[in-house]
């Protein structure tokens, strides 16, 4: 039978001990808090270079809204996301795990990071819906998924329905090549 124990705000190592705030402050958590708040502050910042200015017909935009407006929310969100939970880590108001990551986890995540990375540097080049369907692919495969038909399914539906969500209901532009933007624009109703 188990015994719910009081919450206590003193996080403990895996020997037990309480961690100290020289521990909290090294600990892998604050780390990570402390670059995502720096990382999303950052962008927030520099967003004008980050985001490319919208495409014009005749002196206009053909967007609705500004494109820098929908990263300016989730950064901005993310930033004050980040500073609470530092800020509850640097408390001691969070649980320890007290379990450090495998290799093979540590793996994985190297390689979702590079997932992210590649599709980064191939969307300028190659487009919003072939990179994000690249992108989604390789995801899927990491975390385990091993049916061809099911990838398929999710690597082409969801970018597909982003990308016309994105251009037709937001009016955001996205980068996209040319064959893909002239076969989006031969479908009546879209």
């Amino acid at each position: 039978m188990m015994h719910d124990s009081p919450v206590s705000n003193e996080q403990s190592s895996v020997h037990g001990a309480p961690l100290t705030h020289r521990d909290r402050l090294r600990s892998p958590e604050t780390l990570t808090l402390a670059a995502l708040l720096i990382a999303s502050a950052l962008s927030l910042l520099f967003l004008g270079a980050l985001v490319a200015e919208p495409k014009a017909l005749f002196g206009r935009s053909l967007s609705a809204i500004p494109p820098s407006l929908f990263p300016m929310l989730v950064l901005s969100a993310l930033v004050v996301l980040s500073a609470i939970a530092l800020i509850l880590q640097l408390r001691g108001m969070v649980p320890d795990e007290g379990i450090p990551m495998s290799a093979q986890q540590w793996a994985r995540a190297a390689a979702l990071f590079g997932i992210m990375l590649l599709y980064a540097l191939i969307m300028t080049s190659v487009g919003f819906l072939i990179s994000t369907i690249i992108a989604v692919s390789l995801i899927s495969l990491l975390m385990g998924a091993r049916s061809v038909l099911q990838i398929a399914a999710v690597a082409i539906t969801g970018p597909v329905l982003l990308y016309l969500a994105s251009t037709r209901l937001l009016a955001v532009s996205l980068p996209e090549l040319d064959v893909i933007e002239s076969i989006y624009a031969a479908i009546p109703g879209l």
